[in-house]
């Protein structure tokens, strides 16, 4: 996804209004583009696999919308038994476990998953279950969460391929703030 620049905002469409996640300083009457977020769709070229979203906190719940917006596939394992109950009775597939547990997430279906969502914020047990899942499916796309920059390493190194890491995308919205107040100074 494109960064958002210091003058966009995210907004969502919702019963018929525009609604923006921040409140802005623009004049009245400012005009406004609004250009829909393109979703992917599933793959034509064959199965792909299921999607696994280890972690139903607001980031699992973000790729859940992108994936359902797409028609794409995915199983969600979280720990919680009401997080879990809920969704199920939402009709999502979801089961409860530890990611970087071995049964779990062979019950989440490892073998034939096309891409491990590891939006947990245990960052040992992103660890954990990342080195399992390469083990287990050495071809799967890895996509984790850490809290530290340190830990996203050791998460690559251990065979995430990217890697979230909280605190650069802290210190880039400290950036982007600090140099839009900056620049009307």
């Amino acid at each position: 996804m494109t960064p958002i620049s210091s003058e966009e905002r995210i907004a969502v469409f919702r019963d018929g209004r525009v609604e923006l996640s921040g409140p802005v300083d623009w004049p009245s009457g400012t005009r406004l583009t609004i250009k829909p977020i393109e979703f992917p769709t599933a793959p034509t070229g064959g199965p792909a696999g299921p999607v696994i979203i280890a972690g139903f906190g607001l980031a699992g719940r973000c790729v859940a919308d992108l994936l359902e917006r797409g028609g794409i596939d995915y199983v969600v394992v979280d720990q919680n038994p009401v997080t879990v109950e809920t969704q199920a009775c939402l009709g999502r597939r979801v089961l409860q476990g530890d990611v970087s547990q071995e049964s779990t997430q062979r019950a989440a279906g490892i073998e034939s998953a096309s891409i491990l969502a590891l939006t947990v914020p245990d960052e040992q047990a992103v660890l954990r279950a990342t080195a399992l899942a390469r083990r287990l499916r050495p071809g799967i796309y890895i996509i984790a969460r850490t809290t530290h920059t340190s830990a996203g390493l050791r998460a690559s190194q251990l065979g995430a391929d990217e890697v979230i890491k909280a605190e650069q995308a802290v210190a880039l919205q400290f950036y982007e703030r600090m140099r839009c107040r900056l620049s009307r100074s």
